[in-house]
């Protein structure tokens, strides 16, 4: 399964999430969110959060301290409410530079959250070229 698209929603005053239900149809019934290197959250299903963290896991302890404790120190396990939300932590909000509103986008085998004006910004900013290059490099 390849998560594609991107959908435009607002975190409420309780920190709620509307999680779009082409996505939420392949997540299962609980999934996990967490913090990336980039200015983002990421959602991954069960399946795909086990292979992440078996793979964080299994990097040799003088490189994997750091990394596990900024991954698995800010993942939160949700499951949506009966209208799809989930709860977002206060520090994931902040790690994100989340205010209101956000574009939760497909993204391959995950989907990410980006607060809007990031991801604006992100887009006005994407080197088409050197992407171009790399799908010509891999035949794509």
């Amino acid at each position: 399964m390849f998560y594609v698209g991107s959908y435009k929603h607002a975190l409420d005053a309780k920190n709620r999430l509307f999680i779009p239900a082409k996505f939420r149809e392949h997540l299962g019934n609980g999934f996990f969110i967490t913090r990336k290197f980039e200015p983002c959250l990421s959602i991954y299903s069960s399946e795909e959060w086990e292979k992440y963290a078996e793979k964080i896991a299994a990097l040799p302890d003088s490189v994997s301290e750091d990394i596990q404790d900024f991954i698995f120190s800010n993942t939160i396990y949700v499951e949506p409410d009966g209208n799809g939300r989930v709860v977002l932590s206060n520090d994931l909000i902040q790690y994100a530079g989340i205010d209101k509103n956000v574009v939760i986008v497909g993204a391959g085998k995950q989907i990410k959250i980006w607060a809007e004006d990031k991801w604006n910004q992100r887009e006005s900013n994407r080197d088409y070229d050197h992407m171009k290059a790399v799908m010509a490099e891999y035949g794509l």
